[in-house]
C-alpha cells in the first residue's frame, strides 16, 4: 500500500543530500522509491549526455584567449590625451587608454559578447571633433548576433555619453569571431 507521494523538489533535495539522513517516507514507500530511482537514472543519463556533447566539442583554443589578452594589454597603453572642459586653471584630460577600457567594460557587460579590440578614429585631442568608435567583438555561438551587436552599441554609446566629452559620431560593431564557451560578462 502506497503512502503519501512526496514532491519532486523533496525527492531532488534528498538525492542531492546523498540520501542522508535516511527518509522512510521516501525509501519505504514503493511509489516514492520508484520516483527516486527514476530521478537518479535521469540525472545519470543527463550527465552522460552532457559529457558526450562536451567531448564532441573541439577543445577551446587557448591562443584565442591569449590573443584577446594581448589586445587588452596593447589597448591599456595610455595613448593620446583627450582634453576635458574645465572651469579652473588646471588642464584636465583623460587618456585614450582609459576610454578604451571604458568601451571594453561596457561591451563586455553584454551577455554573450566579448570585446576583442576597440579603437577611436578621429582627432580626440581636439574638443568637439567628431569621433568614430569601432568595437570588434566575439559572439557566443547560438546568440542572435544582430541583437547582441545592437546591445553592445547601446552599452558603449551610453558609457561614452555618461563618462566622456567625446563627440561620438558613430559606434561601429564588427563581429570578428564566434566563441563556443560562455565566458560570461565581467562584473
Amino acid at each position: 500500500m502506497s503512502g503519501r507521494t512526496v514532491t519532486l523538489e523533496r525527492l531532488a533535495h534528498y538525492l542531492d543530500s546523498g540520501r542522508v539522513p535516511y527518509d522512510p517516507a521516501i525509501e519505504d514507500d514503493p511509489e516514492n522509491a520508484s520516483q527516486l530511482a527514476t530521478l537518479a537514472r535521469l540525472r545519470l543519463l543527463s550527465g552522460e549526455l552532457l559529457a558526450d556533447e562536451a567531448a564532441a566539442e573541439p577543445e577551446p583554443d587557448v591562443g584565442w584567449i591569449a590573443g584577446v589578452m594581448e589586445r587588452v594589454r596593447q589597448e591599456a597603453r595610455s595613448g593620446r590625451d583627450i582634453p576635458l572642459d574645465s572651469a579652473g586653471p588646471a588642464i584636465l584630460h583623460m587618456t585614450e587608454g582609459a576610454v578604451r577600457g571604458l568601451i571594453r567594460e561596457a561591451g563586455d557587460s553584454v551577455a554573450g559578447a566579448v570585446v576583442i579590440s576597440c579603437s577611436l578614429r578621429g582627432d580626440v585631442s581636439v574638443p568637439a571633433a567628431p569621433v568614430r568608435v569601432e568595437v570588434v567583438i566575439s559572439a557566443l555561438r547560438g546568440q542572435f548576433v544582430p541583437v547582441m551587436a545592437d546591445d553592445v552599441r547601446e552599452a558603449v554609446t551610453l558609457a561614452l555619453l555618461r563618462q566622456t566629452e567625446l563627440d561620438v559620431e558613430a559606434v561601429d560593431i564588427v563581429v570578428g569571431d564566434v566563441h563556443l564557451l560562455d565566458v560570461g560578462a565581467t562584473s
